[in-house]
């Protein structure tokens, strides 16, 4: 991780793996070796930037699955994938604003609502940073703003 962090570069983990395949993962790395597969604490923590990403269609594309997935860390079968791995709502909102601008060098332009940048945005069902972490999952896009204009909703 420090290396990561000298080199300046962008992690890009896949949160959707763990509700997807976590089940399988744990049986085939086992206990001993699991606190170091799809980590995110601990690359914040380094200061290492994180994007987000969904790695469709390997997994559900939708980004409030992936967030909800960085946030509970939690296999379909209900297990924790090593919890202390688990990311606030805000790091992980972060990971697909800021943390994918910059991961495309495009820092200037996106990532968050500033004057100068563009005005691309989601309106959400409810507010992703107050629902409680099990019901993030629900929450849906209901309209998504790009270059001004309100385009269809979302997944």
């Amino acid at each position: 991780m420090a290396r990561i962090r000298e080199l300046g570069l962008t992690v890009v983990p896949q949160g959707r793996f763990i509700p997807e395949l976590g089940d399988g993962v744990i049986e085939a790395v086992g206990e001993k070796r699991l606190p170091l597969v799809y980590r995110a604490k601990g690359f914040l923590d380094q200061g290492v930037e994180m994007a987000g990403s969904t790695d469709a269609p390997v997994v559900a594309a939708d980004p409030i699955l992936n967030i909800a997935a960085l946030v509970n860390r939690t296999t379909a079968k209900g297990r924790d994938f090593v919890p202390e791995e688990r990311i606030t709502v805000e790091q992980a909102v972060r990971a697909y604003t800021v943390g994918s601008a910059k991961a495309v060098h495009q820092e200037n332009d996106k990532g968050s609502l500033a004057h100068g940048k563009l005005a691309d945005f989601t309106v959400l069902s409810e507010d992703i940073f107050t629902v409680a972490p099990e019901a993030i999952e629900e929450v849906s896009v209901t309209a998504t703003v790009v270059g001004g204009r309100v385009m269809a909703g979302g997944f």
